[in-house]
């Protein structure tokens, strides 16, 4: 996982629409701090993927990525995809990792994009349980150029992030977040660890907790 995100970003005609309280969920891109091995990761897995789904996919994705500024060969920049996703009135923005469902909804019904800033590593270069700037980037992004579709992902965030969650839910999107990162990293000490995230989980958490070791 990439560490010493700023929690910054320039906003623009669509992300400023933001309320505030999304904003805490935005930082700025560490586009400085992925490795030579990262890049080749996406080259890699990008090539697979076009490759594959362009027999397989319906065609607007492949024309998507050209219209959402997804390039093959480099990890995309969110201030490059902005410039050409305000063309059909949408932005995206780096968070770190998972961020609750509602706020992900949320996201969706002010035609904004949440991607990870993180990228899978090597070890786990098919898949990885954890949110990567791979599926959320190449993944999302390009559908969004059909218009139709456009609409139903704007209009399903706009239902979803009113949905009420219960502590059963809650406790759910817990449980999954952290098998996430432990199954990509078992080591996991950073500020992710789930023992310094959450020292006090519902007994909802717990249970389900004990039930994925």
């Amino acid at each position: 996982m990439l560490k010493n995100k700023e929690q910054t970003m320039p906003f623009n005609r669509v992300t400023e629409k933001l309320p505030k309280h999304l904003h805490k969920f935005i930082v700025r891109q560490p586009y400085s701090a992925y490795t030579a091995q990262n890049q080749a990761v996406w080259r890699y897995v990008m090539r697979l993927n076009i490759r594959t789904l362009k027999h397989r996919a319906h065609e607007s994705y492949s024309d998507g990525l050209k219209k959402t500024g997804i390039d093959e060969n480099a990890i995309p920049e969110m201030e490059g995809m902005n410039r050409i996703l305000k063309n059909i009135g949408w932005a995206a923005v780096a968070v770190d990792g998972f961020i609750p469902p509602n706020a992900f909804m949320e996201f969706q019904a002010y035609n904004v994009l949440v991607i990870s800033s993180d990228i899978r590593t090597i070890d786990h270069i098919n898949y990885t349980p954890a949110p990567d700037i791979i599926h959320e980037a190449a993944g999302h992004a390009p559908i969004i150029a059909n218009p139709e579709y456009s609409e139903y992902l704007r209009r399903l965030g706009e239902i979803g992030c009113k949905a009420i969650s219960s502590p059963k839910d809650d406790a759910m999107y817990e449980a999954i977040r952290i098998l996430s990162i432990l199954k990509e990293n078992p080591n996991s000490q950073n500020r992710k660890h789930p023992l310094r995230k959450r020292p006090k989980p519902s007994m909802h958490c717990k249970q389900r907790w004990e039930r994925v070791v």
